[in-house]
């Protein structure tokens, strides 16, 4: 399976989502070196040469960094790690009921958080017609009172 590696983390400078490639730059002020995670959207526009300035406006909160599963949602939205899921339960014994799900990177796979049961379901196996069945309704660093909203 193919798919497009890329990240996203949220600006330092802005606190929006910065979407794209993940890099490192490092620039030295006297005896110290600073190191900074940067997401940039082109490869061709980024260099370790670029001012500081420039470095500013790309680097990101290392904590918010999340990769791309390579998988989207019903709606067709990419998902990230962090990123939370929604399901609304279709079976006799479930109907009605919301799931919401964290997704997460676990033992060289994505997964979701199964909290009831303590496990990880990985993402895969919830792939319908090229799709996950499940939609992004938001992520643990802008909305994490979703996961504890679930009915």
């Amino acid at each position: 399976m193919n798919r497009e590696i890329k990240f996203r983390g949220k600006s330092k400078k802005t606190r929006k989502w910065l979407y794209g490639y993940l890099g490192e730059s490092k620039f030295r002020i006297l005896d110290y070196v600073y190191t900074d995670k940067v997401i940039f959207d082109n490869v061709l526009s980024f260099n370790t040469d670029n001012s500081a300035y420039v470095i500013k406006d790309l680097s990101v909160e290392e904590e918010t960094i999340c990769q791309f599963t390579g998988l989207k949602d019903k709606n067709g939205t990419d998902i990230y790690e962090g990123d939370i899921l929604m399901c609304i339960g279709q079976r006799e014994d479930n109907k009605g009921r919301k799931y919401c799900r964290k997704v997460l990177f676990n033992n060289g796979a994505f997964g979701m958080t199964v909290p009831e049961y303590k496990f990880i379901s990985a993402l895969c196996n919830h792939v319908v017609n090229g799709k996950l069945n499940w939609e992004v309704i938001g992520n643990i660093y802008d909305n994490p009172e979703l996961l504890e909203e679930e009915s």
